[in-house]
């Protein structure tokens, strides 16, 4: 990348322009406050892509400061010499710089955050009137000014930790986002309603042991467990992604001691901690590139596959401990290893699609969930419900996903679903399949990962509805 350098004086003009700037607001505007944002970054280099993205952060905040108050301008200057951000606000000048020293001072990127704060006779505010402390140096902590006199550290050492901070700040906020992604997938999975067999607003399903609330406290209980997941996917950028996979076998043992913890030993989640924890790792591990959904999906796959093969051929039938490792014995069926091995083909070929054309037509996100749910109870084998309904029972509830999926698809196709007529046959499905005891939970984890590869990779678009 070319670093435009900037000089001395380049400086000093871009100062005297904000000078004149904040004369001419106070003049066009009697009795406002003037508040400028810069950055405080040392060296020649004023402007990055890293500078530019900490920038419009950092301008972001101030505006939610300046929120309650009447402003009456807001412009933004890009230049060489840095980005520049002038407000000007009804509101109290000392109250303001208060409130801003905050955000400089508690946020650890508001530490390159330079906000001036002008007074309707044109006197800056000073932190020491109100005060507060010098700010810190960047590198030693003490006093800033101190450490500028004296020429204590280099400008490249500066400007090196300033760009530190920056690459941290916005990996730990892709760590929140994603985690809290996550969290938001399984709420919003438990509240889609109605659902056949399963937990939501309406009824417990097919269980007798666990509720809406009782998904509600598992959901928060994992918040952190994925913040986790996201981090080791960060981790292991440069590892082979069977590494990755590898590093999440202890940390999803913990999730599900946690799980059990918040429900009073209930399973809530336990699939949702598998496929969504390796779900996180491999979005970290593409972190900083622009990946489609798929893509994400598929690196699951590169993770996965050579330890599901492996786990799945050494099932024999002395050691087949769990349902799924029972059946895979009996018949084949791989079950959410298999699922994951396939870079979760059933998302990216049936739920992901679906969910896109849903909402593409306007639907709510709760119908447009129901959607989704009835396409992969439609083409794909849920083992809960071969475990819960046997053969049987698993076959009957897929031949009726598919006798309404088909209506789902002419529907749509067609452009004149009726969603109303949709909801009352899953009602009616919801009480059969209660009453026989069959819960698709399978089927409800593929649909939670859905929901959160959209979160993730396409809702910021501003296309998702969440009128449930």
């Amino acid at each position: 990348m070319n670093e435009i350098k900037v000089t001395v004086m380049d400086m000093m003009q871009a100062r005297d322009a904000r000078a004149q700037m904040q004369r001419t607001l106070l003049m066009r505007y009697p009795g406002s406050t003037v508040v400028c944002l810069c950055m405080n970054i040392a060296g020649p280099v004023k402007t990055t892509p890293r500078i530019e993205r900490a920038f419009a952060w950092g301008a972001d905040r101030v505006r939610a400061v300046l929120a309650p108050h009447v402003l009456c301008f807001d412009e933004e200057i890009h230049v060489k010499t840095g980005p520049e951000a002038i407000f000007c606000v009804h509101a109290d000048a000392r109250l303001l710089k208060q409130r801003l020293c905050a955000l400089e001072d508690e946020e650890a990127l508001g530490r390159l955050l330079d906000i001036d704060v002008l007074e309707a006779g044109g006197e800056k505010v000073a932190r020491t009137e109100l005060g507060l402390p010098p700010r810190r140096c960047l590198l030693c902590d003490q006093p800033a000014p101190v450490c500028a006199r004296s020429r204590t550290h280099s400008v490249e050492a500066l400007f090196a930790r300033a760009n530190e901070m920056i690459d941290r700040h916005f990996e730990e906020d892709f760590v929140r986002r994603a985690a809290e992604n996550a969290q938001r997938a399984l709420l919003y999975e438990v509240a889609i309603t109605p659902k056949p067999g399963l937990v939501d607003r309406a009824n417990a399903g097919a269980h007798t042991d666990m509720d809406v609330f009782t998904f509600m406290d598992s959901a928060c209980a994992l918040r952190p467990y994925y913040e986790h997941c996201v981090r080791v996917g960060l981790a292991h950028r440069a590892a082979p992604p069977e590494a990755c996979f590898d590093a999440l076998r202890v940390p999803g043992l913990l999730a599900e001691a946690s799980m059990r913890r918040a429900t009073a030993g209930v399973n809530t989640h336990k699939g949702a901690i598998f496929s969504l924890g390796i779900a996180c790792a491999a979005l970290a591990m593409g972190y900083g590139q622009e990946e489609s959904p798929e893509q994400v999906l598929l690196r699951c796959g590169e993770m996965t596959r050579q330890r599901m093969e492996q786990e799945l051929r050494c099932v024999q039938e002395e050691t087949a401990r769990t349902f799924g490792e029972q059946l895979y014995l009996a018949s084949g069926v791989g079950g959410v290893r298999a699922e994951a091995a396939s870079g979760f083909s059933s998302v990216r070929n049936i739920g992901l699609p679906r969910l896109r054309t849903c909402l593409q037509t306007g639907m709510s996100i709760n119908d447009a969930g129901l959607c989704v749910l009835v396409a992969l109870m439609a083409c794909t084998q849920d083992t809960n419900a071969l475990h819960r309904g046997g053969e049987e029972g698993a076959r009957a509830m897929r031949m009726r996903a598919l006798q309404l999926n088909e209506v789902i698809e002419n529907g749509l196709a067609e452009g004149d679903l009726q969603m109303d007529r949709v909801r009352a046959d899953m009602q009616v499905w919801d009480a059969q399949l209660s009453q026989a005891r069959i819960s698709p939970g399978g089927c409800a984890d593929l649909l939670a990962l859905t929901l959160w590869i959209y979160f993730e990779c396409e809702s910021r678009s501003g296309k998702l509805k969440s009128n449930c």
